[in-house]
């Protein structure tokens, strides 16, 4: 695996998939069950973005 940089995910909601089968661009799924993380999530992207 490519190290694509680093995020801090404190909850942990973000999966590595770069080394699995899996459908979906990138190399990390969160799975969004409810919407109380949704600015956790949002925080997740924004850090993401700006590698």
């Amino acid at each position: 695996m490519q190290n694509m940089g680093r995020y801090e995910d404190t909850k942990g909601l973000a999966k590595n998939v770069a080394d699995i089968g899996h459908h979906g661009n990138g190399d990390y799924e969160i799975q969004v069950t409810n919407d109380d993380d949704i600015e956790y999530i949002m925080s997740l992207v924004k850090q993401v973005i700006r590698m």
